[in-house]
């Protein structure tokens, strides 16, 4: 008997007339599944197609050909591309062969070890340039260099093609102690494209070059298999890295305004109680039409021990208006100063500059500049699965 069959979907009014010409003409109809009012499918061998034709056009139904299986669909098909098939199924293999080779290792991580050591050890334990990764058991490679390297204190390998990344933390600090038991996901602080993630625990949902944006979950605590079907829950732990952008934009104007204080002050102190209610020993108005205000507030102490009363003082500080008139120069510097300023207090500590720009526009009586500044800044942090 032939193998060669189709699925077959007929769509009509008279569904059950149809089958039973069908059967009544010795037609073999199998799996047959309605899938609406109108329509049923079903397999059938394709010799009987014709006759199938046949009985739609009495029954005023539609023929359509969902699917073939067969080795003669198969041939039909291959048979003039016989040589394309045989250098594509070569070609697969060689491909095959040499995806599931180790061709680089790629360390991490370790700002004090050597990374030729570590390479030693991994190469030791096998995992070297050339290796099988079928042969090869990560887990017990991770254990083996731990036990090799004593400064070593967690080591995390993952294959990504043909590149080997090992990630190692080294022993600098006295371990964090975390709770592993609490549900965790890591997750973008930012906006920002991808340069290194260090994935110690969880599932990496993204890898270098990507881009993230604020809220998006970068290591998963929520692992899943490849049809992305929950396997288990735990405490993602890891860190992400991105380049991260920064802009500031000045404009200052030739006839350039500014405040400048007089000199005069007004001073006002009150006292807040722990019912919030407050206590005003004098009153004092503040006639200023122009002025800038400081408030400073601190507890009132008796003894050396304070008290739940906070000692309210509000200073006035008359200004006024003047005006200047500036060349381009002295503009261009005064938005220069004020955008360096900014991003003295708006840029995180210790953070690696990658590029800076500057644009500035002149008109006839203004100054625009703005700057863009590329760093690259840890933007994961925790966030608890609900």
């Amino acid at each position: 008997m032939t193998k060669n069959y189709i699925t077959v979907e007929i769509e009509g009014l008279q569904l059950e007339k149809f089958i039973n010409l069908a059967v009544e003409s010795g037609i073999s109809l199998w799996n047959v599944k309605r899938i609406s009012f109108t329509n049923i499918k079903f397999n059938m061998y394709d010799k009987d197609f014709k006759m199938i034709r046949k009985i739609a056009k009495k029954t005023n139904c539609r023929v359509k050909i969902l699917n073939k299986k067969g080795p003669i669909f198969l041939f039909k098909k291959l048979h003039r591309r016989i040589f394309f098939i045989v250098g594509l199924m070569c070609f697969s293999s060689l491909i095959y062969i040499f995806s599931n080779i180790i061709w680089s290792i790629q360390i991490s991580g370790n700002k004090y070890l050597n990374e030729s050591l570590i390479l030693k050890s991994l190469s030791k334990s096998g995992l070297k340039i050339g290796a099988y990764k079928k042969k090869l058991n990560l887990r017990d490679i991770e254990n083996s260099v731990l036990k090799d390297i004593k400064e070593i204190s967690i080591i995390t390998i993952t294959l990504d093609g043909t590149k080997a990344k090992v990630e190692v933390v080294e022993r600098t600090m006295p371990p964090t102690i975390i709770d592993t038991e609490k549900p965790m996901n890591i997750v973008a602080e930012k906006d920002g494209i991808i340069t290194k993630v260090i994935a110690l625990k969880g599932q990496k949902i993204v890898r270098e070059g990507d881009y993230v944006k604020k809220g998006q979950v970068l290591i998963s605590g929520i692992i899943t298999d490849s049809q992305n079907i929950p396997l288990e829950v735990t405490r993602a732990l890891g860190e992400v890295y991105a380049r991260t952008w920064y802009e500031s934009i000045k404009e200052f104007y030739l006839n350039y305004k500014y405040f400048e204080r007089t000199g005069r002050e007004v001073k006002k102190v009150y006292f807040i109680l722990p019912n919030n209610k407050i206590i005003d020993l004098k009153p004092v108005v503040n006639n200023f039409t122009l002025y800038d205000k400081i408030i400073n507030k601190e507890n009132v102490k008796v003894f050396g021990i304070k008290l739940p009363i906070v000692k309210v003082t509000e200073h006035y500080y008359e200004k006024v208006e003047k005006n200047k008139k500036l060349s381009y120069n002295e503009a261009l510097e005064m938005a220069l100063k004020e955008i360096d300023k900014e991003f003295s207090t708006i840029l995180p500590k210790g953070v690696k500059i990658l590029d800076e720009k500057y644009d500035k526009i002149i008109t006839k009586d203004k100054v625009r500049i703005r700057k863009l500044v590329v760093i690259e800044e840890k933007i994961s942090k925790e966030v608890e699965i609900k």
